[in-house]
């Protein structure tokens, strides 16, 4: 018998603990929402550290789906340049989960993100860890990475944001 699917990706919405709270009327205090993962009753998204699944935490605790077409329209508004550095931006801080940033990026970090998006910014990690590969020291590393942010977020900057 086949593993039973991780989501389902015409109906999920993968969030962050801060934008989690919209679909509520009193936000979860912090210490509530983490018992509650490590309980089950929010379910973590497998692929992308510090996301969740909102549609499939609201079905488990008996409550209706939020119109994942609403989400998806937020997202379409946004400039496909500045999607793509968001989308990056991501997956080079997924790529080393003790990685640290100094300072944000000037551009805003997406609150939601589509299932074809949660597969781009695995592939885009996937490639930034080969990258990776070439720098043997910790510290080349992290320079390399800082580095590497700090001109994305300039790049996104310029075009607009």
């Amino acid at each position: 018998m086949s593993a039973a699917p991780k989501y389902d990706p015409n109906n999920e919405i993968f969030v962050r603990r801060e934008d989690f709270d919209r679909v509520f009327l009193k936000a979860i205090p912090k210490a509530t929402f983490h018992r509650w993962v490590n309980e089950g009753k929010i379910k973590k998204a497998r692929d992308l550290e510090g996301w969740y699944l909102l549609n499939k935490t609201l079905v488990h605790q008996g409550m209706e789906p939020v119109d994942v077409e609403e989400f998806r329209q937020e997202r379409q508004e946004v400039p496909q340049g500045l999607k793509n550095s968001q989308l990056l931006y991501i997956a080079v801080l997924q790529s080393d989960a003790a990685f640290e940033i100094l300072s944000p990026p000037r551009f805003k970090l997406p609150g939601t993100l589509t299932p074809e998006e949660v597969g781009k910014i695995q592939i885009l990690k996937a490639e930034h860890l080969k990258l990776m590969d070439l720098y043997t020291e910790r510290s080349e590393r992290i320079i390399y990475r800082h580095g590497f942010l700090d001109a994305l977020d300039a790049a996104a900057f310029v075009d607009g944001e």
